[in-house]
């Protein structure tokens, strides 16, 4: 026989998973209308990078971003992805041959609260193993109807640039590969602290 605690533990839980499947859900087809992290496009017109390569040692990459990615982020991870495929191909230098932007508006899904966060007594619960017993607070989600998934107006970027690759520093403006590689690597090592 359930004790009332573990009724209300179970109880929980479900409410948890539910609300958490219906978020999913409801995110799974509409992008969400945050920046766009660093990441792989997984999918063709995904969010985030994609490349074709055009020549031996030229590329086309591509970042796909929301509106809510600052410009200076978006051609950053454009940049950053250049110079990984330049280090996979042992290039040392990349050249940037043509930028282009485009902005293409559409809609995308945000969780709004609908009512101020309230203070809300935790549930507690003694848990007690071998070792003694202490107080356990146990897992808690909002009222549902105080959360709404809402479509937001916004625009997709397409930034792209073509990049040419050598192994020595071309004439003109080019960037060096490590340098590019180790910039990035201490921005998300700061970002992370």
């Amino acid at each position: 026989m359930f004790e009332r605690k573990s009724l209300t533990r179970i109880t929980y839980f479900i409410s948890s998973a539910i609300f958490a499947l219906t978020l999913t859900l409801a995110c799974s087809t509409v992008p969400s209308a945050s920046p766009t992290p660093y990441q792989s496009a997984t999918m063709p017109n995904g969010y985030g990078y994609s490349s074709i390569q055009l020549a031996d040692n030229e590329y086309k990459v591509l970042f796909k971003a929301t509106d809510k990615t600052s410009a200076d982020l978006v051609q950053e991870y454009t940049l950053r992805r250049a110079a990984e495929l330049a280090k996979k191909q042992n290039f040392s230098w990349i050249s940037i041959v043509k930028t282009d932007v485009e902005k293409k508006p559409g809609i995308g899904k945000s969780i709004v609260r609908n009512k101020p966060s309230r203070n809300v007594k935790i549930p507690q619960d003694q848990q007690c193993t071998m070792s003694g017993c202490e107080e356990v607070a146990q897992p808690f989600i909002e009222n549902q109807d105080d959360i709404e998934v809402r479509d937001t107006p916004m625009s997709d970027i397409y930034y792209s640039i073509i990049v040419r690759m050598s192994q020595s520093k071309p004439p003109g403006n080019a960037f060096a590969v490590n340098e590019i590689l180790t910039n990035a690597s201490q921005a998300k090592n700061a970002n992370a602290g």
